[in-house]
């Protein structure tokens, strides 16, 4: 049987070990992960906690509606031999409480109705040396990693992860809109990332001793995950983010066995990241639309499921 459990009611302890032992353990999905990103989430949870599946909720309009929590790439069902047929029921379980959603399953949750879109992710195996991975960049990988190392680059291994926040507001920030609550979120889930040892930051150097390009990394369960990064002109100029994964991967290549690039849709990161070899994996991203009429055709169509 599948039940909504509200978050006071969620045993952390049951929870996170069912996590850890379902056949896709994922960072994003343990309990106090879950607190730092979205503190009033709850959970669908099989019988005694044989499977679980996190949601999130918020209201707007006087309606409740699910949406997928940042820095939450895949979420979804979580447990052993998790077949379609129960992540079909999940859905439907979510369906009969909420009349709203958009959120994502994971890459193993595989989920066979009318409507459903996939995401691309792309990841890298590590299970060979640095040298053979590097065998498989590409030429322009290739081509940035040398210019980087003429313009004398070098890379930081170390936490100071407000540095990188102003770098990605300097760049990018500048034209993906992020709210101060997005920001803050960020800090302290990198603190306590790196505080139970988890994460570490990851800056290239440049010859004037200023950081041009950086990334936030997540080891976990032998999935080393790029979880956020920063990068200004002179990093693009010189392949200095070319130069920073080649690093990243020679010292983690052998004690991680994947490299999880976190996307992308978008065609030209999804480019730069099959550069280093990288395959692409997809996971479902799940709407249920059940507005009332007059609100239905704000957003699209949901997903077809009885």
């Amino acid at each position: 049987m599948i039940r909504f459990v509200n978050n006071e009611n969620i045993d952390r302890n049951l929870w996170d070990k069912t996590i850890m032992q379902s056949s896709m353990p994922m960072i994003y999905a343990m309990s106090w992960y879950l607190d730092i990103v979205a503190p009033e989430w709850h959970g669908f949870i099989q019988d005694d906690y044989k499977t679980v599946m996190p949601i999130v909720s918020s209201r707007k309009f006087g309606l409740t509606y699910l949406y997928q929590p940042p820095f939450c790439q895949q979420h979804g069902v979580f447990g052993n031999n998790v077949s379609a047929d129960l992540v079909k029921e999940f859905i439907i379980a979510i369906k009969s409480k909420f009349r709203f959603a958009e959120i994502m399953l994971n890459e193993i949750n595989e989920l066979q109705v009318d409507g459903i879109k996939q995401n691309v992710n792309i990841t890298l195996a590590l299970s060979k040396n640095i040298e053979e991975i590097r065998k498989a960049y590409n030429d322009n990988t290739k081509r940035n990693i040398k210019k980087a190392e003429q313009s004398g680059l070098t890379v930081h291994k170390g936490f100071a992860i407000e540095n990188l926040i102003s770098l990605f507001k300097a760049n990018k920030g500048k034209t993906i809109e992020k709210s101060d609550k997005w920001y803050k979120i960020l800090k302290t889930l990198a603190y306590q990332l790196h505080y139970k040892g988890y994460a570490n930051t990851y800056n290239v150097i440049n010859q004037k001793n200023e950081i041009i390009a950086g990334i936030l990394l997540i080891e976990f369960n032998k999935r080393a995950i790029l979880l956020f990064s920063g990068a200004g002109n002179e990093a693009r100029e010189t392949g200095a983010m070319h130069f920073l994964i080649d690093s990243i991967l020679s010292g983690i290549s052998n004690t991680n066995d994947i490299f999880d690039f976190e996307g992308s849709n978008n065609s030209n990161l999804a480019k730069f990241y099959m550069g280093f070899g990288g395959k692409i994996s997809t996971y479902p991203f799940v709407r249920i639309n059940q507005l009332p009429i007059c609100y239905r055709f704000i957003k699209k169509k949901g997903i077809s499921i009885t």
